[in-house]
């Protein structure tokens, strides 16, 4: 995925952040699962970069947008409080803003970023 492609969708994401709960990301040579924050007050040239993050994930440090192999929106973001997130609603403003490799099951949407 480009670099002007990764920030079109930050921002609706970030536009988005009440509808867009949890976002865990996987690195392409790691096995790790991190998390993003993303809030609606995460701006373009401070939080994130034509080429990454600064932060802004559980991993630390800059993360580069082609370290990202892909996304993974869970349905359930916590159990114990029986927060969830729509699904659809994320596949949709995803969608809006191109053409991407999307997987779904029972447990999420998983974006492919890196192939």
């Amino acid at each position: 995925m480009s670099n002007s492609k990764w920030i079109r969708l930050i921002k609706k994401l970030v536009d988005n952040a009440d509808k867009v709960l949890k976002i865990e990301f996987k690195k392409v040579q790691q096995s790790g699962i991190g998390v993003l924050y993303f809030n609606q007050d995460t701006e373009f040239g401070f939080d994130y970069w034509q080429n990454g993050f600064e932060g802004n994930n559980s991993l630390g440090g800059w993360l580069t947008f082609k370290e990202i192999e892909y996304l993974f929106f869970s349905k359930t973001v916590d159990s114990a409080k029986h927060i969830e997130q729509d699904l659809e609603q994320i596949e949709t403003l995803i969608e809006s803003v191109g053409k991407f490799s999307l997987e779904t099951d029972e447990k999420g949407l998983k974006l492919l970023c890196y192939k």
